[in-house]
């Protein structure tokens, strides 16, 4: 496994709109916002990831910060700090590119990486596994078609 294909640095944070105030002088770009329910297949079953999205892209660096909502939330809310006023984005993971669903799978694997959660829709599949114990936090790996990309805003795809 390698960062070969970094595209993203994720932050987290207690309140997703304040985060963004304090965060997009650093950006100087414009933060588009969401709110996902997005379904996870987890080792312990099915489950439902429900997060606040803001994201923008800084040249060919995307930035993400995530408020975790309900769900499948664990990983996300052991970044935050304990006083729920402190929204200042705490770093979380960096997301990579990979080109082959199954690849990524096998590379994994191969690493003996813990898997949170691999979800998958519109033409974006990815792994989010816990690296900590190697690198000190999450990974995200992404595969997507030309048009999930473009639907993620990837500055090649259009």
């Amino acid at each position: 496994m390698s960062l070969q294909g970094l595209f993203q640095v994720g932050y987290v944070t207690h309140e997703l709109d304040r985060a963004i105030a304090t965060f997009a002088p650093f950006a100087g770009a414009e933060f588009a916002t969401m709110d996902i329910d997005l379904p996870a297949r987890t080792p312990l079953g099915d489950r439902v990831v429900s997060v606040r999205v803001g994201v923008t892209w800084v040249g060919r660096m995307q930035i993400e910060l995530i408020q975790p909502v309900s769900g499948h939330i664990d990983a996300y809310l052991e970044s935050l700090p304990a006083d729920p006023d402190d929204v200042v984005p705490r770093f979380h993971h960096l997301a990579v590119r990979r080109g082959d669903p199954d690849h990524m799978r096998t590379e994994v694997a191969a690493m003996g990486i813990p898997v949170v959660f691999e979800t998958g829709g519109n033409g974006i599949q990815s792994m989010f596994v816990d690296a900590r114990a190697r690198i000190g936090h999450h990974l995200e790996l992404v595969c997507a078609t030309s048009e999930g990309w473009a639907m993620l805003g990837w500055p090649d795809a259009v």
